[in-house]
């Protein structure tokens, strides 16, 4: 049996597999590239966070004196500038991870038994995002299955 893999194994399997959706992929393997592509949502929330901050910093400079609104408002585009390269930069990055991502999802998928199509699920309302993603916690199903040999083995 093979040892986990760490972080960055899993993350040069994933990408060195960007598109391959045959095969099958370990829990180490997907859940530390599911990290990965999380990270990204996550600086954007705060990326977010940050500018809802100062825009309300701002608002109150600008209502204790509004002699200084100009500076205030050159002080404000200037966040602006900041949070969309943040925002292109996220977005470029989430976009490219996009691809492997699924393909990750797809193997793991063929792993514990289930067909890469049970992703469908994801675009349905409510919880059926979450349906995938519980079938993802499960061990590997021992032996060769229907979509390649264990991983593990």
């Amino acid at each position: 049996m093979k040892p986990q893999m760490n972080f960055v194994e899993a993350v040069k399997t994933c990408l060195s597999k960007y598109a391959t959706f045959n095969g099958r992929a370990r829990r180490s393997e997907f859940w530390w590239f599911y990290l990965l592509t999380c990270i990204p949502g996550f600086l954007m929330s705060l990326l977010m966070q940050w500018k809802f901050a100062k825009i309300a910093e701002i608002q109150a400079m600008a209502y204790q004196d509004l002699g200084r609104y100009q500076e205030v408002l050159a002080q404000a585009e200037s966040y602006d500038t900041i949070f969309m390269a943040g925002s292109v930069i996220l977005g470029l990055i989430s976009l490219a991870l996009f691809i492997p991502s699924l393909a990750a999802w797809v193997r793991r998928l063929h792993d514990v038994g289930k067909s890469g199509h049970m992703l469908w699920l994801i675009l349905v309302c409510g919880i059926g995002g979450l349906i995938p993603l519980f079938m993802c916690i499960g061990d590997s199903k021992p032996g060769p299955n229907q979509y390649g040999p264990n991983p593990k083995e």
